[in-house]
């Protein structure tokens, strides 16, 4: 029951990533305020009116300049993220993986390529260039970091022939990349909620970063240890303590 309720949400939000993606490569130098009417038309849609109409399009500008002013490292990040996301699906999917076991394991290492080669970008677009300042800065580092050792751990551990370990750190590498499409959504969610009461871009960008990766690492910590317990049951009722 729980993993049919899950792989619809997760499959919607890989769309919605790799959507997101796309849009990004073929709109490098403006891609948000290309997106403009159709935000115009959700507040429409929901009668709200934004107190912030007036800063729109300065804060639109400022947003894609750091993307138009470095296209081959926004493509650099884009691409290999797009990537991971389209196939990442594939590697957690039972059937595919056992029948399919030398494909598995070398569209693994590229995966673990492309989101390694995704992250650096990100790392300068979010240390470097932040739109939303230090705040969006430690939510990024921090990310990152976790994305790079769960990478890392995921790697090592299947060296050593340690399946479950593996499977529980690709789980985590895979949350946090998906929580960048978590946070569209939310993103999306406060702007209409909120554009009446005069939130700021870079606010609303805050608080989406954090809760949409809250959300995505912690589903994914959830289900890590649902299917710990479902596979430790028949040990224990075979070996009772």
């Amino acid at each position: 029951m729980l993993r049919s309720l899950l792989w619809p949400i997760v499959l919607v939000l890989s769309l919605v990533g790799v959507t997101s993606g796309v849009y990004r490569a073929a709109f490098v130098s403006d891609a948000t305020a290309r997106a403009e009417p159709v935000r115009e038309r959700f507040l429409r849609a929901f009668d709200r009116t934004d107190r912030l109409i007036a800063d729109r399009p300065a804060e639109l500008r400022r947003f894609d300049s750091r993307f138009a002013a470095h296209p081959f490292l926004t493509l650099g990040h884009v691409i290999p993220g797009t990537l991971f996301l389209v196939l990442a699906p594939l590697q957690f999917w039972a059937g595919f993986r056992n029948r399919h076991r030398t494909l598995h394991r070398w569209s693994g290492r590229v995966l673990l390529c492309a989101l390694v080669a995704s992250t650096v970008p990100a790392l300068y677009f979010g240390l470097a260039v932040p739109f939303a300042g230090p705040t969006e800065s430690l939510a990024i580092a921090i990310v990152a970091t976790l994305l790079l050792i769960s990478v890392g751990r995921a790697y090592v551990s299947i060296r050593r022939g340690q399946v479950a370990r593996h499977r529980a750190w690709m789980l985590r590498a895979y949350a946090l990349a998906l929580g960048i499409a978590s946070i569209r959504v939310i993103g999306a969610v406060l702007d209409v909620a909120l554009a009446p009461v005069g939130i700021h871009p870079a606010t609303g960008l805050v608080i989406a970063l954090w809760v949409g990766w809250a959300m995505t690492a912690g589903a994914a910590e959830l289900w890590i240890a649902h299917t710990r317990a479902r596979a430790a049951r028949p040990t224990m009722a075979t070996n009772p303590a």
